[in-house]
């Protein structure tokens, strides 16, 4: 089809945009699937179809929770996920994105506690006047164990947190 148009890729864009028509009328097309996969095409990523959506989850899900393209994506994808859940008889291949949406939300809100956490965590040590090491600080934000966390933030209100028996406890 961009072979009809005569579409060119566009310059001064990234790949994947192609622009075409002449001077009375000239548009750009974007093929998403030809998009670097970048944080620069995140939120039109996201808002395709596919192979791309799923990729453009599974980026947004690896970016701080506190980003601004991070909140901005998740709005549109609430949206999309409430449409499409509107939509009777859905075929399967909206089922498969619906599925994708809410893995997406799952492992980011797997991410949000576990980061909540360690925060707590660092909060409790800094309320209690207890310097914690730069070493010590990135274990507990690297720490992907919810109950760990949560029994180090126990032994941070009341004891000095990484003073377990054992570290594989």
């Amino acid at each position: 089809m961009l072979f009809k148009l005569e579409a060119k890729a566009a310059p001064d864009w990234p790949p994947g945009v192609y622009t075409f028509g002449g001077d009375l009328f000239r548009a750009r097309i974007t093929v998403t699937s030809e998009l670097p996969r970048d944080r620069s095409t995140l939120l039109v990523r996201i808002m395709a179809a596919g192979p791309a959506l799923a990729e453009a989850i599974s980026d947004l899900a690896s970016l701080p929770a506190d980003a601004h393209d991070r909140t901005v994506a998740e709005q549109i994808l609430v949206h999309l996920q409430h449409a499409l859940g509107k939509k009777p008889g859905r075929p399967p291949g909206e089922d498969e994105i619906m599925a994708r949406i809410k893995g997406g939300f799952d492992d980011m809100r797997d991410e949000g506690r576990l980061e909540g956490s360690a925060r707590a965590v660092l909060t409790a040590l800094r309320v209690r006047g207890i310097v914690v090491s730069d070493a010590d600080r990135e274990r507990i934000l690297s720490e992907k164990t919810q109950e760990r966390l949560e029994r180090w933030l126990e032994r941070a209100i009341v004891a000095e947190v990484l003073t377990e028996p054992s570290q594989a406890a």
